[in-house]
């Protein structure tokens, strides 16, 4: 048997569409070399942004526009919900002024003025990456403020961070926005990783024919996987956010989790709702156990992906670069809890 152990209006209108978005612990890699020669830089959009709303110099607004597209007028249409306006400058105005929004960009440039780590543990998360797949360009990245809506934003080959996503687990506004579960999930130490993730995901979004939960299992393991390789000091349970409580259940019940996600036939279910009580944010897995963590399909999968590496030896791009096989993993892992 398993053992037991809201913001303001403005902010939340915000649209919700991007071509990619995470809904918002990272360390650094151990990869030698100095990373101020690093070709990973990270561009302040929010920053200049003020500034873009207030210019009346149309050709230094132009030239603005120009340096952040195709960034800038998603951002403004599909973000902000500003609509088609050529320029923006109006409705950023708006924005800028609005009592939340002027707050989230106070305390984002006061909680982030002094604070390098972040950037630093960025840098090296995507040299790594570089390492782990050179058949890949490396993203552009920017940092915006989404009025606390999408976290990681991704377009093309650019990829986009929220910072007023990361203001810490107590920062006031959140008790208003997300669950108290979901909170500890915006530490800036999570920054990278999340950053990391999407780009990821990107690169190899998931395909399933069956699209039962073993297959979304499989793909999150994967996903899991590839994040342990590029973030080698954090284990499983950090890159999901988990507690110490919260690994020690899993670690203490993972051959009674199998034997339940068996007996309660599952794995071969396809019913979306069921799949997401397995991997999606919650505070338990409700199709299991109360004591659960959230997102345990995605711990599950990662415990046979990584079985499988050890039996098979496949590399981490053979391993993601195989879609819609998790049958087969499953069964060369020999993973049995």
């Amino acid at each position: 048997m398993i053992q037991s152990g809201k913001i303001s209006k403005y902010a939340i209108a915000i649209g919700l569409l991007t071509i990619y978005f995470i809904a918002c612990n990272g360390k650094a890699s151990e990869r030698s070399g100095d990373l101020l020669n690093s070709t990973v830089t990270i561009e302040r959009f929010d920053q200049g942004l003020s500034a873009y709303a207030y210019e009346t110099d149309t050709s230094k607004a132009a030239l603005f526009r120009e340096k952040y597209a195709p960034f800038f007028p998603i951002y403004c249409r599909h973000v902000l919900g500003l609509g088609d306006a050529p320029s923006f400058q109006e409705g950023l105005k708006m924005f800028l002024t609005n009592e939340a929004i002027s707050q989230l960009y106070t305390d984002t440039e006061t909680r982030f003025a002094n604070d390098t780590t972040w950037i630093r543990t960025v840098q090296a998360a995507f040299l790594r990456y570089g390492e782990l797949f050179p058949q890949h360009r490396q993203p552009r990245i920017l940092t915006h403020i989404s009025g606390l809506n999408q976290s990681i934003i991704t377009i093309d080959s650019l990829l986009s961070i929220s910072l007023d996503c990361y203001l810490g687990a107590d920062y006031p506004l959140y008790e208003q926005r997300y669950y108290i579960y979901e909170r500890p999930l915006h530490e800036s130490n999570r920054i990278a990783i999340d950053a990391a993730e999407v780009w990821l995901r990107t690169s190899y979004p998931y395909q399933s024919k069956r699209n039962a939960l073993l297959d979304r299992m499989v793909y999150e393991g994967k996903i899991l996987y590839a994040l342990s390789l590029i973030f080698p000091q954090t284990d499983s349970f950090g890159l999901l956010g988990y507690s110490k409580t919260q690994a020690q259940w899993c670690q203490e019940n993972e051959p009674e989790i199998w034997k339940q996600i068996i007996t309660k036939k599952h794995l071969f279910n396809t019913e979306s709702m069921l799949i997401n009580k397995y991997i999606e944010p919650a505070p338990f897995v409700s199709a299991l156990h109360r004591d659960s963590p959230g997102r345990l399909g995605r711990w599950i999968g990662f415990q046979i992906v990584g079985a499988y590496v050890k039996e098979q030896g496949k590399s981490i791009v053979e391993l993601l670069e195989t879609a819609d096989n998790a049958g087969e993993i499953l069964s060369e892992s020999k993973y049995n809890g």
